[in-house]
């Protein structure tokens, strides 16, 4: 039998349909693209819709300084980005073309998409507060932003790559941000709007979330999730969603970096990562990788990629 290509590797684990070995997130099997549209001033600044960023200095990137810039007086008015669709569709397909020839399965990273949206519009306690007290404005709000996400996810979709990669952190250490009954009522609907326009062109629709998101799991296969991310272990018991959910959907990370990646020894990494891989990839839907985009010792990063290879063999 040939051997698959990386591509056709991590569609077959994704897809859970058979894949030859445990595809890993960063070996070059998945490619994210970002779109010409400033979700995120990595660098610091700010981005397309106002919010002020602050470098860390780290991999993560940067953080919003939390300072609102949108009042609830002032949402009936409120206009979102003025991006340029052309551009942004034009733009991908350039990156796409230039990685022609390599092997690889390439997504879009959309970022911030709509509860971080009005976390940083609004500032986290207001936004938080404003979902129970104001909800008829809060409505208004997501609205105007999900009608801009439903044209950059439809650009993006345009360019001809194979799937969106949502990014809007919906947990914490032990819970949601807000209750089940909230995120149903204002993020579930909207997230099935933006993922119904990935799947009208056959696309793979990644969500990404860190922390607590039990109770949310069912709803979220419900609306057409394909792939979840990063899958904290720390927050979540990711064994128990392989068992209850694995038959719908597929995982993405996993390996805890809250613990034994972080803080164990080597011989420590490789026992923990080759239980989590044997548990996870069993008959496929799983893409190994860290919980979380930090620096680990290099020792454990090492051992990590060693067992998944050892495991592969």
């Amino acid at each position: 039998m040939t051997k698959l290509t990386k591509k056709e590797n991590i569609i077959r684990a994704i897809r859970r349909n058979n894949p030859e070995w445990v595809p890993y997130r960063y070996d070059g099997c998945l490619t994210s693209l970002e779109p010409a549209v400033i979700s995120r001033a990595m660098e610091g600044g700010p981005d397309d819709w106002g919010v002020n960023w602050v470098s860390s200095g780290t991999a993560e990137g940067s953080y919003p300084d939390e300072k609102a810039v949108l009042s609830l007086a002032d949402v009936e008015t409120f206009k979102t980005p003025q991006t340029d669709w052309q551009n942004v569709t034009a733009d991908l397909e350039k990156q796409i073309a230039e990685k022609s020839q390599v092997d690889t399965l390439i997504i879009v990273r959309n970022q911030a998409v709509l509860f971080e949206r009005i976390k940083y519009l609004l500032g986290t306690t207001e936004c938080l507060m404003y979902l129970i007290t104001n909800p008829d404005e809060m409505h208004i709000l997501l609205d105007k932003i999900m009608d801009y996400q439903k044209k950059l996810t439809r650009c993006i979709m345009e360019s001809g790559v194979v799937g969106v990669r949502f990014t809007d952190d919906w947990g914490m250490q032990n819970s949601l941000f807000i209750s089940p009954l909230l995120w149903r009522e204002f993020i579930k609907p909207r997230m099935k709007e933006l993922y119904m326009v990935v799947k009208e062109y056959n696309g793979i629709v990644f969500q990404h979330s860190c922390g607590h998101l039990e109770e949310i799991m069912p709803d979220l296969i419900e609306i057409g999730l394909d792939v979840l991310d990063p899958c904290q272990p720390g927050a979540n018991d990711i064994f128990s969603w392989k068992k209850q959910y694995g038959d719908s959907l597929s995982f993405m990370g996993g390996l805890s970096t809250q613990t034994y990646l972080s803080f164990g020894t080597p011989q420590e990494v490789k026992q923990t990562v080759k239980k989590v891989v044997s548990v996870m990839a069993d008959e496929g839907g799983y893409i190994a990788a860290p919980s979380h985009t930090i620096n680990i010792p290099k020792e454990n990063k090492k051992a990590m990629l060693e067992a998944i290879k050892e495991w592969n063999d």
